[in-house]
Parts: structure tokens; C-alpha cells; sequence
């Protein structure tokens, strides 16, 4: 298995050799979306590739971006339809109001503290179900551990996320 550091040469070297591509497949959700969804992309397959090894990386590089594209795709097509439908002519974009911006940049390097500073077994439980979205039980299988652990670990990552909102 491959060291931390050549897992991120690794899938540094994958994007940057098809990076164009992975744009033009990005830019679908609009341009100024482009570099958040490719930096979205680049972060699953980091912490995919530590929880794994990935023997195809090109093909799930595209999937991942392609994911990611439609499901900003939808999100921008949901705000679309409710900003005209149900909010009429003096809807206000949540997404462009600064201060909720701020908060939001503020509240996420809060809870990425808190997953930085969790055990390592209880940080690894909560990415693996959170963004690898693995159930208990696939979790248990590659951990080698029981259900029931996974489960607490998992319990006690909430708690200590719950704790960083207060």
C-alpha cells in the first residue's frame, strides 16, 4: 500500500493530466462553479484513495466530477425554481447574501477543526460513512471491528461536531 504522500502525487498527477477535461465536464454547471466543484472532487478522491487503493483513478476522477456536476446542477435548477415560483420577484438569493457566506466559512473551519482533532479511528469512522458513504457494517468489515463500535464511533464524532456548533 502506498504512503500518504504518493497517494496525493498520485492523484495530483491524475488531475493535472486530465484536467481540461475534467473542466469542460465541470463547466456545466456554470463557470464560476468550475473551481469549486473541481476542488470538491479533488478532496473525495484524496480521502477515497486514503481509506483505499484506487486502481482506476482516471475512471473514477471523471465520475466523481461528473457526480458533482449533476448534483450542483440540481441544486442550481431546484433555487432556480423556487426563487421564480415560490419567492416571486423579491427573492433574495441566500446563496449571495455575504453575512450567511461568512457564517458559513466560519462555521465550516470550525468543524473541520473538530475532524482534525477527533481520535484517528473515530475521524476514519465518520469520513468513511460521511464521504465515502459506507454503511456500519462495510465500515465494521474493513476495520475489522464490530458494528456496534463503528456505531459509537460514529456517535461520539456527532457529539463532538454537535459541541462545535454551540
Amino acid at each position: 500500500m502506498k504512503d500518504h504522500g504518493s497517494k496525493l502525487r498520485a492523484v495530483d498527477e491524475a488531475f493535472r493530466r486530465r484536467e481540461a477535461k475534467l473542466r469542460d465536464i465541470g463547466r456545466r454547471v456554470g463557470q464560476q462553479d468550475v473551481e469549486d466543484l473541481y476542488q470538491d472532487a479533488f478532496v473525495k478522491i484524496v480521502e477515497r484513495s486514503q481509506a483505499e487503493d484506487i486502481p482506476k483513478l482516471d475512471n473514477l476522477l471523471r465520475h466523481v466530477v461528473r457526480c458533482l456536476t449533476i448534483d450542483r446542477s440540481r441544486l442550481r435548477d431546484r433555487r432556480q425554481t423556487f426563487n421564480s415560483d415560490e419567492a416571486g420577484d423579491n427573492a433574495v438569493d441566500a446563496v449571495a447574501n455575504p453575512e450567511r457566506q461568512i457564517i458559513g466559512s466560519q462555521r465550516l473551519k470550525r468543524v473541520m477543526a473538530a475532524i482534525e482533532a477527533m481520535p484517528p479511528k473515530r475521524r476514519e469512522v465518520f469520513l468513511m460513512h460521511r464521504v465515502d458513504e459506507l454503511t456500519y457494517a462495510q465500515i465494521a468489515r474493513r476495520l475489522n471491528v464490530s458494528a456496534k463500535t463503528v456505531e459509537k464511533h460514529f456517535a461520539l464524532a456527532m457529539r463532538q461536531l454537535s459541541d462545535t456548533d454551540d
